[in-house]
């Protein structure tokens, strides 16, 4: 058993070390960190719009409190 376990060991450390691996690791990084920013920029953008619907409904309500106000005052 210990010589199976040393044998891909030895092999995976072959694997690893190789320029081809090297190449496509990299590559693979690289697509995943362009993935995470890609994916940032979408979530920003629903805050954006989150925080913007929050405050026109933060203002309409204090134009319809004030309208009502307004309105009353007048009568």
């Amino acid at each position: 058993m210990f010589a199976g376990g040393a044998i891909t060991a030895i092999a995976a450390k072959k694997i690893l070390e190789s320029d081809e691996t090297k190449k496509f690791c990299v590559k693979t990084l690289a697509k995943v960190m362009e993935l995470q920013d890609q994916a940032e920029e979408a979530f920003q953008d629903v805050k954006d719009n989150a925080e913007d619907v929050r405050h026109e409904a933060k203002l309409k309500t204090k134009n319809e409190v004030f309208n009502v106000e307004v309105g009353k005052s007048k009568k």
